[in-house]
Parts: C-alpha cells; structure tokens; sequence
C-alpha cells in the first residue's frame, strides 16, 4: 500500500497562515470591542455635556419664550455637502450627525437642523438608543423645570470609530502578518533544503554502496536520521558479511566431509569382498553423520547471529534444564567411558528462550566431554551469586593455553595441537544464546589447574 504524501512545507505554511488569522481575528475582535466601549462613554458623556450646557444656556430663556414655532439652529450648508474627515473653517460634517431638541409642555422651542420635528426620545430622563427614520441614535434627555433637552447623536458614529480603531490597529498586523509569513516560507524552504540534500545523496547512491552517508553541514534535527540510516546500512553491512562467511564456512567445511563420503562410497562400490564394504559403507556412514551435525550447527549458528532464531521467552527453572539436558546426554557420556554430575543447592529461575537454553547446555556439556580426559569427570554446578544465576560446566584435563581463551568463542576456530573430533562452533553458538539473553560467559582454568571452566551469568527473575 502506498503512503499517502503530502507537502510538508505547505502544511507548515497553511498552518502558520491559519495561526495568524486566528490571532488577528482576536486582536480585531478585541480593539474592537475596546473601542466600541470607550467610544460608547466618550460620546455619552460628550451627549449629558451638551445637554447641560444647552440648559445653562437657554433653558431659562426658553422658559419665558413666546415663539409660535421653534426656534431652528442651522448649520452652514457646506457641511452639508462636505465629505473631509478633517476639521474645516466652517466646521466638521460629523455635527449633521448630532441634534438636539427643547421641549416645554409638549411643544417644541428649539431644535438643530439634523432634529426632526418630533421628540427625539420620550420625556423619561436618561439615555436611551431611539430608531428614527430606520436610523439608531443615541439620545439623552435632561430635564429642567418644565423644560425638557435631548441632544442625540447618530449611532454610526460611534461604530465608524470603533471600526477605524480596529482597522488602524489591524492594518499593520496584516501587513506584518503577510511579510511574517513570507519569512517563514523562506525560513522552511532554507531549512528544509538539507533534506533535499540528504535524498539527492540517497538517489545517487549505487545499490551496492554501504558506505556512511555524511552531510558537510546539517541541522541538529536531521542527524538523527543521518546516523539511524548510517546504523541501519552498519547493519546491513554485518548481515552481508555474515552471510558471506556462512557460505564460505559452509562450503569450506562441508567440502571435506562429502569428499570423504563420496570417496567412501566409491571405495564400497571397488570393494573386492563384502567385508571390505560394510566398511566402507559404515565410513560413509559415519561422515554422512558428522555432515548432517555440521550442517545443523551451520544453520543454528546462522539463525541466531542473524536473529531469525528468536522465540517468545517465559520465566524458567534452570535446574529443570540442566536435569533434562544431563539426562538426555548420559548415555553418550557413558560410552565414552566419562561420568556426569550436577550440584545444585537451590534452583534459580530465568527469563528466557527454552530451546536456546538448552542447546546452549547441551554444547557446553558436548564440548567439555569432547576435550575432557578419558573416563574423566564432567561436573554442572548452579549456584546463586546475588541477583544472577551461576551455572558453571567442568572437565578434566590439561587446560587451555590463555592466549587461545580469548579466541574459543570466534567461529569455526579450533584449539591448537589438539586431534579432537569438531567444528569450532559449539563456543560460539553458546556466546550468542549468552548474549541474546543479556548474560556473561567466561572461560578459566579449574582451581587444581587440572581442567577447565565455563562459567555463564544469567539474570534471576
């Protein structure tokens, strides 16, 4: 199934954009919402002034006054037509938007010309948000005396404030905004350019080309992938080279056996009498055996270097294996005139693979008879030694010279000046069940000198 592949870049950069709008939706939402409220008591308190200031003025005069018709206070008519936000010699075009009316027993003396002729608000003092003429206004009435003043101004007012604080803060945050944005594109394109890098060095490689891949310069965030993928081609590397020596081991060690069978049989086919036959056919026999052993410790050794010999581990008692292991090789130790023990003082429990275990004892005990003197002794001892489980196998015999103690565990390596019957794969078969299940394995001479030690340290659950 194909992944599913998108822009990095792009998402970073859409995401970015979403971000920016989300906080100058904010910002706006919130300037204007300040200035809407201060605004708001700006012009209410600019509203309650005039009023009071229109009935120090002329209340009292009004009061006394005989008009048939109200009095209206006009404005220039240049205002009218006027379009400039900006102050001029004749006044500002926002007074068409602010009226103001005086009332006395329900007749009207006074009024601005944007008033209309009838009462801006009830006569309820206070103020008050009046729709007249499908427009909102925001009126105040004071009332002195029998008197009463309105003064209004339009709603609009107000918001066109409100939006022109808004805009003026949002303006320049768009502007940043889309600058900021072309920044972090640019800063992604920059920052992403040694990943391009990396892939261009990945495409130009040959299949067969292991070596490490090395970026002259490169961002903290991306070596950790520069070096897993140097890891994984080390490890590559390894399986390949491990493969290789398998099938040159296995054809270099196979080889002789089969020439030695094949020449057997050939032997029996020339045989002058039967006797001379069965003899030959028994030493086919023979090396038929010691092929098909080779071949198994061949692919165990195979398997578990490469892991593919991995199984589900369970907590074990590793006096159960070491007796069902003793048991099994016995008889084999008896024929070759050798005698096994065990000692064990308390069992000890591990977390491990059965299997391996076992084959990992059942080498050491083969190993250790193979080399041991004849009718000699083979002793498995299980001991505790604080939170690890000591299992040690011995022998009888000469020990081993130290300079070869460190080079038993390397494959296919034999001990020197000996003409026992082997591989050279036992010990090392043992040292990757050892390793595999986190443990130490060490090789020293017996206390009296006469024979050798394997110690293996497993961890007690």
């Amino acid at each position: 199934m194909s992944p599913r592949l998108y822009s990095g870049r792009r998402r970073l950069v859409l995401a970015s954009l979403a971000g920016i709008l989300l906080i100058f939706a904010g910002i706006g939402f919130g300037a204007h919402w300040v200035a809407r409220h201060e605004s708001t008591e700006l012009f209410s308190a600019r509203l309650a002034t005039s009023a009071r200031v229109l009935e120090a003025l002329t209340a009292h005069q009004l009061a006394s006054a005989t008009v048939s018709s109200p009095i209206v206070i006009t404005l220039p008519r240049e205002l009218e037509t006027s379009t400039s936000d900006l102050p001029e010699v004749f006044g500002h075009r926002y007074e068409t938007k602010i009226a103001f009316q005086a009332w006395r027993d329900g007749r009207l003396l006074v009024k601005s010309a944007a008033a209309p002729m009838h009462a801006l608000a009830p006569p309820q003092p206070g103020f008050s948000e009046q729709v007249i003429g499908g427009v909102t206004w925001e009126v105040f009435v004071l009332r002195s005396g029998n008197v009463w003043i309105m003064t209004a101004e339009k709603e609009e007012v107000r918001g066109e404030l409100a939006e022109g604080i808004g805009m003026s803060i949002l303006a320049p945050l768009a502007l940043g905004g889309l600058l900021l944005l072309a920044l972090i594109n640019f800063l992604i394109l920059r920052g992403l350019r040694p990943l391009s890098k990396l892939a261009d060095l990945i495409a130009a490689r040959k299949p067969e080309s292991l070596d490490p891949i090395a970026l002259p310069v490169a961002p903290v965030e991306l070596m950790p992938i520069v070096t897993e993928l140097n890891e994984l081609m080390d490890r590559t590397r390894a399986a390949m080279e491990r493969e290789q020596r398998f099938l040159d081991a296995a054809a270099h060690e196979i080889r002789t056996p089969i020439a030695a069978v094949q020449l057997h049989l050939e032997n029996a086919q020339r045989a002058a009498d039967e006797s001379q036959r069965c003899r030959s056919i028994e030493s086919a026999l023979a090396g038929a055996r010691r092929t098909s052993r080779l071949a198994e410790q061949l692919l165990t050794f195979s398997r578990l270097s490469s892991g593919g010999d991995a199984a589900p581990q369970e907590t074990l008692s590793l006096l159960e294996v070491c007796c069902e292991v003793i048991g099994a090789t016995e008889p084999l130790i008896d024929r070759r005139g050798q005698s096994i023990g065990l000692e064990a003082l308390e069992d000890c429990r591990v977390r491990g693979n059965g299997i391996q275990l076992r084959r990992m004892l059942q080498n050491l005990i083969d190993n250790a008879s193979v080399h041991g003197t004849p009718h000699g002794d083979v002793q498995v001892t299980l001991a505790r030694q604080g939170n690890r489980a000591l299992l040690t196998v011995s022998n009888d015999g000469a020990p081993i010279p130290a300079q070869q103690v460190a080079r038993l565990f390397t494959p296919y390596y034999r001990l020197q000046g000996t003409t026992r019957d082997g591989f050279g794969l036992g010990l090392a078969i043992v040292k990757e069940i050892v390793d595999q299940h986190g443990g130490t394995i060490a090789i020293r001479p017996k206390a009296d000198g006469q024979g050798t030690v394997v110690e293996v340290g497993l961890g007690l659950v």
